[in-house]
């Protein structure tokens, strides 16, 4: 069973908690989340942090649910949502960040062309929003949502990102700040999806995630925040014993997001 959620959903409910404009093309936002929002925060998020870690699959969730305790400590709302086809990284990404379909947004295959559709970058900084894009180099979102008008951080490797969006969180410039983090998928391709090295990476993701999220809570304590962990897609073992993904089943399509408010306090 496919989860009912979208990822077209996400980009209009992050516009929506911010009170900002939504990309042209994107579908609705999530009431869940809308609600969230307003039971906590008022109806209005003042800072936003998405932390994307690549590859990770509401199965792997399911399964590890121990693990995520420090992903749960900082958010109250868990949404399953089906990615879209193929389950491949920019695609998945290009949906995230536009709210469109791939035959909208234009990547419909492992390609990583610079997309020329509205994204949440470009409405955002249409709504007066401050917006930093942190990422490894040539990786997807380094290169699909290039050439917006916003600030870009393209690092060397996971350890240099979460290092500088950590700075970035500390100094408070940000309405929003989109952190990507790649090495459980690298790990998955050259081992599998529950292999001790992919283990580590995931568990280092989930370490991340609580470092920024703490950040948040420590550093934007002015400002009603929301903090989200969102995965592109999730993974199978393929016939060669390696872990991979991209095709219409469960493991790869169905992801679970997060997503946690922090009012301001003193």
């Amino acid at each position: 069973m496919m989860n009912s959620y979208s990822m077209t959903q996400l980009a209009a409910s992050v516009a929506c908690a911010l009170r900002a404009e939504a990309p042209r093309e994107a579908a609705s936002s999530i009431p869940a989340v809308d609600q969230l929002v307003a039971r906590t925060l008022g109806g209005k998020a003042e800072r936003v942090l998405i932390y994307n870690p690549d590859c990770i699959g509401h199965w792997f969730w399911q399964k590890y649910t121990e693990l995520f305790l420090p992903v749960q400590a900082h958010t109250q709302l868990a949404v399953p949502v089906a990615t879209v086809m193929p389950s491949v990284t920019p695609v998945c990404f290009g949906t995230m960040y536009t709210g469109a379909m791939p035959e909208v947004h234009g990547i419909r295959a492992y390609a990583k062309p610079v997309i020329r559709i509205d994204s949440l970058f470009d409405s955002l900084r249409r709504s007066g929003k401050k917006v930093a894009l942190v990422a490894v180099a040539n990786s997807s979102m380094a290169k699909i949502f290039a050439e917006r008008d916003i600030d870009y951080y393209i690092l060397e490797d996971d350890a240099a990102v979460t290092d500088k969006a950590l700075e970035l969180i500390a100094e408070d410039r940000y309405d929003l700040i989109s952190v990507y983090n790649q090495e459980y998928d690298d790990m998955i391709h050259e081992h599998t999806p529950e292999a001790p090295e992919a283990m580590a990476a995931a568990k280092h993701h989930i370490r991340d995630f609580d470092r920024l999220a703490s950040a948040v809570e420590t550093h934007w304590g002015a400002h009603d925040s929301l903090v989200i962990w969102a995965s592109d897609h999730g993974n199978h073992v393929d016939w060669d014993g390696h872990g991979n993904h991209g095709e219409f089943r469960e493991e790869d399509i169905n992801v679970i997001h997060f997503y946690g408010t922090v009012p301001k306090h003193g």
